[in-house]
């Protein structure tokens, strides 16, 4: 399948768990291809020793085929479980370690709520609420190491209305994306996490007036009548960085 597509494709393929007997299989498949993925996603890491294997075990890929030389192959863990949660934050540290220099380097992590709930023994609600918790905590360790955090999917595809409402409350969590299963859902979900043209001219004009009162030399300083210090400036530029990632509209 992978020969099939064509160079300019950005392409992300998900390989079996590192616990799973398939992933070695997956992997030799992976790198005898004639096209590489420029991202690998990898479920179910839940421990220091399955992110080594895996780290270990690509860089022995990568520089047996002499590949990645221009770019690193972009990583993406799955967190799925209680020891996942509890491990996160070593987890994540050793994958940045152990990655440096080897031509891979972890991007973000995503929220697998379903193998989460079943393994936590969670019953689950339409409003979710009953993974506050777990969600805020996955995020503030992923932006801790200015990873992406991608949040749980929306089983329901056909409740655009209810997907709307968890997309939003991701976005507001600090989530930089979420998790789709059907076509229908994509134009939701990045309407969600892409800043509104409101929001862009907000961040622009208090970034261009900023600029202005640091040439004046002047002490602080308000902006539409809100008083501007340096969190709510960085704010406004996070804006802007969001914005230039914006994707362009789902073709229908």
């Amino acid at each position: 399948m992978l020969d099939s597509l064509t160079s300019s494709a950005e392409v992300a393929v998900r390989v079996n768990s590192p616990g799973s007997s398939h992933i070695e299989d997956d992997l030799n498949v992976i790198f005898s291809s004639g096209t590489m993925p420029q991202c690998l996603m990898i479920p179910k890491v839940d421990t220091v020793d399955q992110m080594k294997w895996v780290v270990n075990s690509l860089h022995g890929l990568i520089v047996a085929n002499k590949l990645y030389q221009d770019r690193p192959l972009s990583l993406v863990t799955f967190m799925e479980s209680a020891q996942g949660l509890f491990n996160m934050q070593s987890v994540l540290q050793s994958a940045i370690d152990l990655s440096a220099g080897k031509r891979m380097r972890l991007e973000g992590v995503v929220f697998g709520s379903d193998d989460f709930s079943a393994d936590v023994g969670i019953q689950r609600s339409d409003d979710a609420s009953e993974l506050i918790y777990a969600r805020q905590k996955f995020v503030v360790t992923c932006k801790s190491f200015r990873l992406q955090a991608i949040d749980m999917v929306y089983i329901n595809f056909k409740d655009l209305n209810g997907l709307r409402r968890q997309s939003a409350e991701g976005a507001k969590f600090g989530f930089t994306g979420k998790q789709v299963i059907h076509p229908s859902q994509i134009d939701i979900v990045q309407a969600a996490f892409s800043p509104s043209v409101e929001r862009l001219r907000w961040a622009r004009e208090l970034v261009a007036a900023f600029e202005g009162h640091q040439q004046s030399g002047k002490g602080a300083f308000t902006f539409r009548g809100e008083m501007i210090d340096m969190p709510l400036l960085l704010q406004a530029k996070n804006v802007l960085r969001l914005g230039d990632l914006r994707p362009s509209p789902h073709p229908k």
